[in-house]
């Protein structure tokens, strides 16, 4: 695999290179023997080479297959060879090759998917570990299948009944541009040889569509240019947090997003307190899941509030994120001894919350934009419309 890296020699001068490696612990040895000490470091894709992440349904397909084959007692160098004759993701097929490798050389499984580059999700590898540690590897990966099948579930859910909107916005969007630069021109030029009276109304629109006429390639250049400048923006620290916080607080939409965060948030921590995980070393390990951060930095909250001998539920209330029942279900748990078992049981709650909330997104978003898409089209008509009923008007009047 080819890396692109920022390394520091001994005497402080940074060096920005590229290099094939088999791993990362491959390179920074090589690097060190040069005194050269590695710093930042990123995967990029050889000439040629066609990868992509797996989805959540194929990591969960991988998970309960091995838990099945650890089950009838398969070792694991076997599990990983018949894994890679069943899979048809090539990253994942490319990667248990690798990953046998490393295990022949007695490397655990959880170091050997650990030098695997974008292909398996850190929290997996994380749990895989504790499996490893604790012994219960075929039940760790069969938790894990199904937290990623629900997971995959959601999100498809979610993505479908947003094909719907987006269709009729852009179908908005292109049907008015048309109307504007193309058709009403030529209808109001029309009206005008017959000195007919044009309405503020038709004014309004005739203005907007010169202006559109003239300067549609600006208009796309400025919009291109302020999308390029936002995405760039949005890569930064900053950016991030406030894309994540507004995702949370926007209306139709935040409540389905808050309800996926909550869903991965609660199921993770039921996955780690019940595999016998300490609590901050759980939460340490659910930020791998969340990949929001803006609940990220909220969770410092949670971390600060234990660090100081808080209780839980009172630490997770100050974060003003979850709703009451949620806190209370906490406070429950941590006076009954049966934390794990509240965390699951408020990942189901979420789960089927998120499922009605991503209805009624749809149900009011459908109607939101036949109604805009109405109001456009109207103004348009009603625009064109006005000066033919003046001339009819002034011809009836003659």
């Amino acid at each position: 695999m080819r890396y692109k890296y920022v390394a520091k020699t001994s005497n402080g001068v940074l060096i920005k290179g590229s290099t094939q490696s088999d791993s990362i612990e491959e390179l920074a040895l090589r690097l060190r023997e040069k005194k050269v000490y590695l710093m930042k470091i990123r995967s990029v894709k050889n000439i040629g080479e066609i990868s992509s992440k797996p989805s959540l349904k194929t990591i969960s397909m991988f998970c309960k297959q091995f838990s099945l084959c650890i089950k009838a007692g398969i070792s694991i160098c076997d599990i990983l060879n018949l894994l890679n004759e069943q899979m048809t993701h090539k990253s994942i097929k490319k990667s248990l090759i690798d990953i046998c490798e490393n295990v022949k050389k007695g490397n655990s499984l959880h170091e050997s998917m650990k030098k695997t580059i974008n292909v398996y999700p850190r929290f997996m590898i994380n749990m895989i570990y504790l499996g490893e540690e604790s012994g219960r590897l075929d039940i760790i990966l069969e938790e894990l299948a199904e937290y990623y099948e629900k997971e995959h579930k959601l999100l498809k859910r979610f993505t479908n009944s947003m094909i719907y909107p987006s269709i009729v916005f852009i179908t908005l969007m292109i049907v008015s541009m048309f109307l504007m630069i193309k058709v009403i021109p030529v209808f109001i030029t029309n009206l005008n040889s017959l000195d007919a009276e044009i309405p503020l109304i038709t004014q309004i629109v005739l203005g907007t569509s010169s202006f559109l006429q003239h300067n549609l390639l600006l208009i796309l250049l400025v919009i291109s240019s302020v999308g390029f400048i936002l995405l760039e923006y949005f890569k930064t620290e900053r950016g991030k947090i406030i894309f994540y916080k507004f995702l949370f607080m926007c209306p139709i939409l935040g409540p389905v997003y808050r309800r996926i965060i909550y869903t991965r948030f609660s199921r993770g921590l039921n996955i780690l307190l019940s595999s016998g995980v300490g609590l901050i070393r759980a939460f340490e390990i659910i930020n791998d899941v969340i990949g929001d951060r803006y609940f990220k930095l909220k969770l410092k909250i949670v971390f600060n509030g234990i660090e100081k001998g808080e209780d839980l539920s009172s630490s997770i209330n100050a974060m003003n994120l979850f709703p009451q029942f949620f806190i209370a279900m906490i406070k429950i748990g941590e006076e009954t001894g049966t934390l794990d078992g509240m965390f699951l049981t408020a990942a189901d709650i979420f789960y089927e919350d998120a499922q009605e909330n991503v209805d009624k997104a749809t149900v009011l978003l459908e109607p939101i934009l036949i109604i805009f898409l109405g109001l456009m089209i109207g103004i348009i008509i009603l625009a064109a419309m006005l000066p033919m009923l003046n001339v009819m008007d002034s011809a009836g009047k003659l």
